[in-house]
């Protein structure tokens, strides 16, 4: 008898995982290389509302996100340590994972110091209880090149259960699978956005060797991407929008720790080696979260002046595809509202990074790195561009540690 309901037990077991599985293979997330939104990127995850999740799905993105997010805060506390800031901000950060209103996004953004900030440092960072729970568990997006390769099913269904979702890196605010991530925040879901849309480990926001944008254009442009400029201006409620910035993960997982030549030579200088193997240990990570951001005034007035904008729904797009990637385009004075949401998460972000700096000099932290040296060794005098003050500054490589 014992054997037998060990047997029926083992077969029900299986036959749940054979269905979690098979469900994260089929509404798996496809990456687009057309960029045009057609059949090539079409994914499933389009054919159901966002906020009806089948249940086999449900299994599959809790057992992914639950073991990896386990598994990174075990190996960051292990390893290293991590210090919260447990501020008023930190309290009401809480407070935003677990008791906002259902149908209301959450958006968190920081700067991106390290290829494992996600889910390394998310995993780390957030309350267990928001782990254990899918529901309330980040979605993110990753450059689909390395993260979506083409034609690899299991690992785009291993990531699409983790709820990360392709972007084309460099496709533009207009690319359709950008709606993906918009759909998420309109179910109430949380989204955490890069917006440098890339790892730097200069200490500096949006700043590094490898800057393609010009003095000139950091200014009039920016130092960040406006894709989460879009993902807010076009939620049907605003979502809570939440900055924080952290110091540290650049000692962690260094993105350039293989040099061939003289150091000091900028020409050496990449980002693109990482030794997943062999991450740092004995390292301390410091998170600064700061106030709530609203933007309100910003879509109000764009509105007022040129009417309502398109808000992007949960519900399933599939059937008219097409029609909702022509609605997603933007038009010029779309863009400059994109632009205006962005300099003011851009202006948070460069407040919390000069706070966080204070913090540091003011009571130096053991093992805590702010910039990646090989980075800071690499930037150019005068590469850095101050825009807080307005004037060129140079990047400072150093370690602080205790005294």
């Amino acid at each position: 008898g014992g054997l037998m309901i060990l047997g029926v037990t083992a077969l029900v077991y299986t036959g749940v995982l054979a269905l979690a599985v098979q469900s994260a293979i089929y509404y798996r997330p496809v990456p687009d290389y057309t960029g045009v939104g057609g059949e090539a990127g079409m994914t499933r995850m389009r054919e159901m509302s966002v906020d009806r999740v089948p249940v086999p799905l449900q299994l599959a993105r809790f057992m992914a996100v639950s073991f990896i997010s386990v598994l990174c805060r075990v190996l960051m506390g292990w390893r290293n340590r991590l210090e919260l800031v447990q501020d008023a901000n930190y309290k009401a950060m809480l407070e935003y994972w677990r008791r906002r209103p259902r149908d209301t996004g959450l958006i968190t953004v920081s700067n991106h110091a390290s290829s494992m900030d996600d889910p390394g440092l998310l995993a780390a960072i957030t309350p267990v209880d928001v782990i254990l729970s899918p529901g309330r568990m980040r979605w993110t997006v990753a450059t689909q090149d390395l993260v979506f390769p083409e034609g690899k099913t299991w690992i785009q269904a291993f990531m699409g259960a983790g709820q990360t979702l392709p972007i084309w890196r460099g496709g533009g605010v207009d690319q359709p699978l950008l709606l993906d991530m918009a759909r998420q925040i309109a179910a109430g879901n949380w989204a955490h956005i890069f917006p440098e849309a890339r790892v730097v480990q200069s200490g500096e926001l949006g700043q590094d060797p490898i800057t393609k944008r010009s003095e000139d254009e950091l200014r009039r442009i920016g130092l960040l991407k406006w894709g989460v400029g879009k993902l807010i201006a076009h939620a049907q409620v605003e979502p809570y929008v939440v900055p924080f910035y952290h110091f540290g993960m650049a000692g962690i997982l260094p993105q350039h720790n293989v040099w061939r030549g003289d150091m000091s030579d900028p020409k050496n200088y990449h980002n693109l080696v990482v030794n997943w193997l062999n991450p740092g240990k004995g390292m301390t990570v410091k998170v600064w979260f700061g106030e709530r951001l609203y933007f309100d005034d910003l879509v109000g007035e764009h509105e007022a002046k040129h009417g309502p904008l398109n808000k992007i729904s949960a519900g399933p797009v599939a059937s008219d595809w097409q029609e909702q990637v022509e609605k997603w385009k933007s038009s010029d004075t779309d863009r400059q509202l994109y632009h205006d949401i962005t300099n003011r998460i851009q202006d948070a972000l460069l407040a919390l990074e000069a706070r966080a700096k204070s913090d540091v000099a003011a009571k130096p932290v053991d093992k805590l790195i702010l910039a990646c040296p090989r980075c800071t060794v690499a930037t150019p005098k005068g590469k850095i561009v101050n825009l807080r003050t307005g004037n060129a500054t140079r990047a400072k490589p150093y370690v602080r540690r205790g005294p």
